[in-house]
């Protein structure tokens, strides 16, 4: 609801029209992807303190290719590209992977920004993790 209420009539937002005070709650499970074209890539701008948290590591700044596992042909990798193409939200429920033995999964939300109204040029992810 709150990414379409700053459409504004548009096919998408862009990144300015995003206020973090108007979603204090959310910004923990809050991560910003940047779309890299030509060669494609994705590259982690902001990741929210608790999504760092259950990772246990940040990646604030880090491209996907150069990480072990987000690269191309990963569900990572998919699910943002899937976004890029469609220029429209993406849900997915992928099994959790990483070093906590309490979480099982997480709901992702994917969410387009664009700076022109047509190119994706950055990603609004919202995470949350369910836990066993």
């Amino acid at each position: 609801a709150y990414w379409d209420s700053k459409r504004c009539g548009r096919r998408m937002p862009a990144r300015r029209d995003l206020d973090p005070i108007e979603i204090p709650r959310l910004l923990p499970w809050v991560i910003l992807i940047d779309v890299i074209l030509d060669p494609l890539d994705f590259r982690y701008r902001l990741i929210g303190t608790e999504v760092v948290a259950i990772a246990r590591r940040d990646f604030t700044g880090a491209r996907f290719s150069a990480l072990e596992g987000k690269g191309p042909e990963s569900t990572v990798w998919d699910n943002c590209l899937t976004v890029v193409r469609t220029c429209a939200p993406f849900s997915r429920r992928p099994p959790y992977v990483g070093p906590r033995d309490d979480v099982h999964s997480g709901q992702n939300l994917l969410m387009p920004l664009s700076s022109d109204g047509e190119t994706v040029d950055m990603i609004f992810q919202l995470i949350a993790y369910q836990h066993r």
